[in-house]
């Protein structure tokens, strides 16, 4: 069993298909897909369902994904620890991201790693599913470490370190009635309101705060929802700094306690992360600083 075959293996599972995974893994698919076999023939079991439109794990093959994890963990961390006494930092990290996060200068971030650390490579990925996602890749170790916000029973069982602090504001149109006035959660009740798709931090605070609001419309990318605020067709919720960038509109605060939006860095407690991990959530946390 080489790790070549465990990493293939992962990589399957991950995107589902020999053609994803290879692509992750810069090979050729014909790579990828004898290393799974060779693997499968080693065990004595098919991992994989190869059906027309996905490749599905078999009940062998999920009984194998943690072990095979914890392999690919053990062969980093003895690489970190040959690192720690050159005094070296390398190896990848794969990062959860947010769509429309201007509180952090994550290009500034990246940057800075490259300068300082070559030898750290980043992958950034994005879920759909908005933070719920990033949770679910720091939890099931798809991801890193990931950018996370928002209820903080959303949170438990992740390490966090808060990176930005701001606070949630309502925005609307320069001729709406609630234009210019600080708002309350019953101002809300017979407003056109735009929502984010489930899974997002701020629909979450929105369902607990504003559960009587009037949803009109869902969209996945808060630039298009304040585009549509502009034009008057409903309000929305965004983070201030967001808020602060789109041309057009007008935003207020929550009329009783401010809407707090904590933004960090975060990972699963139950693993310790990587040195060039640990390495990228510090030079997040400085750039930051500046």
């Amino acid at each position: 069993m080489e790790m070549r075959q465990i990493e293939c293996f992962l990589a399957c599972h991950e995107h589902h298909s020999f053609t994803a995974a290879a692509r992750e893994l810069s090979l050729v698919q014909s790579a990828v897909s004898t290393s799974v076999a060779k693997l499968e023939h080693e065990l004595g079991v098919r991992l994989f369902d190869r059906t027309p439109r996905a490749l599905e794990l078999t009940e062998a093959g999920r009984a194998i994904v943690e072990p095979a994890r914890s392999i690919v963990r053990a062969r980093r961390e003895i690489v970190d620890a040959i690192d720690a006494t050159r005094g070296q930092v390398r190896g990848e990290v794969v990062i959860g991201n947010l769509m429309s996060v201007y509180s952090v200068d994550l290009a500034a971030v990246i940057a800075d790693m490259h300068e300082r650390h070559p030898g750290v490579t980043v992958q950034m990925r994005q879920s759909t599913a908005g933070i719920a996602g990033n949770i679910a890749g720091v939890r099931d170790g798809t991801l890193d470490i990931a950018l996370v916000a928002g209820m903080a029973e959303d949170l438990r069982g992740l390490t966090l370190h808060p990176i930005s602090e701001e606070t949630l504001v309502l925005c609307v149109a320069p001729d709406h009635p609630l234009a210019h006035h600080r708002f309350h959660a019953a101002d809300l009740t017979d407003a056109r309101f735009i929502d984010f798709p489930p899974g997002w931090g701020i629909r979450r605070i929105v369902d607990t705060r504003f559960p009587r609001r009037r949803p009109v419309i869902e969209v996945a990318d808060q630039i298009f929802a304040l585009e549509l605020v502009a034009k008057n067709f409903g309000v929305a919720v965004v983070p201030r700094s967001v808020a602060e960038r789109a041309p057009g509109i007008v935003f207020a605060e929550h009329a009783g306690e401010s809407i707090p939006w904590v933004l960090s860095i975060g990972y699963d407690t139950r693993r310790t992360p990587s040195n060039a991990a640990r390495t990228v959530i510090e030079v997040l946390r400085e750039t930051n600083r500046r």
